[in-house]
């Protein structure tokens, strides 16, 4: 019996991402060269979530605009981060440490996010970091309404 050939790391990104789209959670999705994708989704905001295949990574790049890198908002976002690998977490909800590996990282007080994927996980890899940007911006909306106001237009009420 042979064994059945496993797909290249972009197809596979590819088809989850596509898999959101078709589901309308991501609109205007498209990929403007290979392994970078655009697209509109929370609060109407344009993302981009890029797959470097030699570094088995996904990122989100410049997720978060205007978080001072000593900020009590940054620390806060990487405990939020953190907290997705505790064990008592559901399944669904947790990030395992087995398969994948997140860091966030601060640039010129950009927020990025990058998953590193464990053992070809990418579709996993694609669920969890997909689940977990979410997790941020409900956690914004919850706790810093105020930040989502002043970065990314969103109304009061």
């Amino acid at each position: 019996m042979a064994a059945i050939p496993k797909k290249p790391s972009l197809e596979v990104v590819r088809i989850a991402l596509q898999g959101y789209a078709d589901r309308g959670v991501f609109r205007g999705f498209s990929e403007s060269k290979p392994g970078q994708f655009k697209f509109v989704w929370l609060l109407q905001h344009p993302m981009e979530l890029q797959l470097d295949a030699a570094k088995q990574e996904l990122r989100f790049k410049k997720l978060l605009p205007c978080v001072a890198a000593r900020s009590a908002l940054y620390s806060e976002l990487k405990q939020v981060i953190e907290q997705r690998h505790d064990r008592a977490l559901p399944e669904h909800r947790r990030v395992d440490r087995r398969r994948v590996a997140v860091a966030c990282s601060n640039r010129s007080g950009f927020v990025s996010l990058t998953l590193t994927v464990k053992k070809n996980q990418f579709e996993y890899g694609v669920n969890r970091l997909v689940d977990l940007v979410h997790e941020l911006f409900l956690h914004l909306c919850e706790y810093h309404p105020e930040y989502l106001m002043g970065n990314f237009n969103v109304p009061q009420e």
